[in-house]
């Protein structure tokens, strides 16, 4: 089996978390990274712990899709974590992962733009996401493993066809950047607003969250389990639900969906 590329070295050389990151498996190539963060989970990882990837065969997205990672091109990360909030709580822990992915980008030089609920975007084109997956363990706790797709060096015969036209990468963006650094800076933005939520600070990181985000105010489209619906992009809820304002009046509370901007921002007079 082929060793992998991934720097155990560089990584750690830039990693400044307590927990996150402390205890890393890498691996050359596996069908998901969150399934072998869940393996890793059943034999006894501890809190923290984090498997990298060269390269995903099944890679998955939101709602069963796939997630295309290039060998050695793009950061396949997921890291194990326990829960101190109430179960209700969990649904925002997807926007916490992308605001900390926001930031470790920025560090980076990349100015990212969060599109509720799990995906980043530069340039209106998607070069990561996220996908938070929950269960209860043997004691009846709630354990949940992070899973990030980012894409870092790819170029755009990486991509296939039908991702091609809305999707990018930090180097198609000009930002040199390699798959360690991206992966320890995300751990380093993920821990403190991990500690922060755990704290009873939720409410702040969904703030920072909506500061991150270019859609408020604009008409969307969210295509969702039941269909498709559409309104005023307005807020989140306490949870991280996307609040819209109806044409027809009233408000809808959106769990989750795919959204699509579908005009400009609607002018108050």
């Amino acid at each position: 089996m082929a060793e992998p590329a991934f720097d155990r070295g560089a990584f750690s050389a830039r990693l400044a978390t307590r927990r996150l990151g402390r205890h890393l498996l890498v691996r050359a190539e596996v069908e998901s990274t969150n399934d072998v963060a869940w393996e890793a989970l059943a034999a006894g990882a501890p809190d923290g712990t984090t498997v990298v990837a060269d390269r995903q065969t099944r890679g998955r997205g939101r709602a069963g899709r796939r997630w295309h990672t290039a060998p050695g091109r793009g950061l396949a990360l997921s890291v194990v974590m326990f829960p101190g909030c109430e179960r209700g709580r969990l649904g925002a822990l997807p926007l916490a992962a992308g605001l900390a992915l926001a930031r470790a980008l920025e560090r980076l030089g990349a100015a990212a733009e969060l599109r509720w609920p799990n995906d980043l975007t530069l340039g209106g084109r998607k070069v990561a996401g996220i996908l938070c997956e929950s269960r209860r363990d043997t004691a009846g706790g709630d354990v949940v493993v992070i899973g990030t797709g980012l894409n870092v060096a790819q170029r755009a015969e990486d991509f296939p066809a039908e991702l091609a036209a809305g999707t990018t990468s930090l180097a198609l963006e000009d930002v040199v950047a390699t798959r360690e650094a991206a992966a320890a800076e995300f751990l380093n933005a993920l821990e403190p607003l991990w500690d922060e939520m755990e704290e009873g600070g939720r409410e702040r990181v969904l703030e920072a969250w909506k500061a991150r985000a270019g859609f408020w105010g604009r008409p969307v489209a969210v295509r969702t389990a039941g269909g498709e619906v559409t309104g005023i992009a307005r807020d989140l809820d306490p949870e991280g639900a996307l609040l819209l304002a109806l044409p027809e009046g009233g408000e809808l509370r959106v769990l989750a969906g795919d959204l699509v901007e579908t005009g400009p921002a609607r002018v108050e007079r």
